[in-house]
């Protein structure tokens, strides 16, 4: 009798995770959508998160266990060239699915076939609590990379062909940052795309990767950061640097002159993609505009935000500052509960 191919493969790398792994492999082996395989890669854990799997009678999970340690991005690799599925999913170890995540994101893969790589909202849990509300738009979401990723890595589904056809794989001299990195990549030659739902608790907490504050990881940021820029052959000075990166951050500072100078980076920016028009030119400044006020609400200064009309340059800037204003106002109150 043939075997069944899964419909998604699910690839996750593990390094000592005895204390979250059940309850990540319990949210996953819970899905509404079952045809699917888990490919799990153990990175020489040296505590029981090997043994837990194991502990799991369940012929979905394929486990295969490193005799050295690679590293995350070669893991993610290696488990690629496993994956049988139409589809392939990224879940982390220490993070929970919420029950009709893979169906959801299949369901929208199927309707959006334009797409190749696709992402989730989702709800921070642990040492932070938010939710993450970025449009399914994906020439805004295209224009956010010029700042940061906009795709949370453990929410990754991809088309299988992005890696079979495409030769998609993650750049293994990214030992950080190699999710930001792929995205932006990806969202180069293919459209990309988030389906407006939670459908995924991400965890925050000392020990992962993504929430250590190296120079390595903002290094490796950076470079993608300045990889785009270098694509729309723009040059920034020192202060536009510090400003670029103070905003990329979202650094909380109450000194004016970064704003000021953000907004001019903004202008350079909108001045090289009019010379290659990589971006649409109205929502290209109008993304970054908000992107720049949203900063500056955040930053919570009073003396920032009381200058802030002198960041606005044209009448509609007004218009997405108040836009902006009024749109984190109702997201903290939807939070706070009210």
């Amino acid at each position: 009798m043939e075997e069944k191919m899964p419909l998604v493969s699910i690839i996750m790398s593990v390094y000592n995770e005895e204390r979250y792994i059940q309850e990540s492999l319990d949210s996953v082996l819970s899905q509404t959508l079952d045809n699917f395989e888990l490919i799990i890669i153990d990175d020489c854990s040296t505590d029981k998160t090997a043994e837990m799997i194991e502990g799991y009678h369940d012929s979905r999970i394929r486990l295969y266990r490193n005799k050295e340690n690679q590293g995350l991005t070669k893991n993610l690799n290696n488990a690629l060239r496993y994956c049988r599925g139409e589809y392939i999913a990224r879940m982390d170890g220490d993070d929970i699915c919420l029950p009709q995540r893979l169906e959801k994101q299949v369901q929208y893969m199927e309707e959006h076939q334009e797409k190749m790589l696709i992402g989730c909202r989702t709800q921070t849990f642990g040492e932070q609590n938010l939710v993450s509300r970025l449009p399914d738009h994906s020439e805004q979401l295209r224009i956010m990379m010029l700042l940061r990723p906009v795709l949370a890595h453990p929410s990754f589904m991809m088309r299988r062909r992005l890696v079979t056809e495409f030769g998609f794989y993650y750049d293994e001299s990214f030992r950080s940052a190699q999710d930001y990195d792929f995205a932006q990549r990806v969202s180069e030659r293919f459209a990309i795309g988030i389906v407006p739902e939670v459908l995924l608790r991400y965890r925050t907490h000392k020990k992962q990767v993504s929430s250590k504050a190296s120079g390595e990881q903002y290094q490796n940021a950076d470079r993608v950061r300045y990889r785009q820029l270098q694509a729309l052959n723009v040059e920034l000075d020192k202060e536009l640097e510090t400003a670029y990166s103070a905003w990329a951050r979202e650094e909380r500072t109450g000194d004016i002159r970064l704003f000021l100078d953000a907004s001019r980076v903004i202008e350079k920016i909108c001045a090289g993609n009019r010379e290659i028009k990589k971006f649409p030119e109205k929502e290209l400044e109008d993304t970054l505009r908000r992107m720049l006020f949203t900063w500056m609400f955040r930053t919570k200064s009073f003396a920032v935000l009381k200058k802030a009309p002198l960041l606005c340059r044209k009448g509609k800037d007004y218009w997405i500052l108040l836009s902006t204003a009024v749109e984190i106002g109702w997201n903290k109150l939807k939070r706070d509960g009210r």
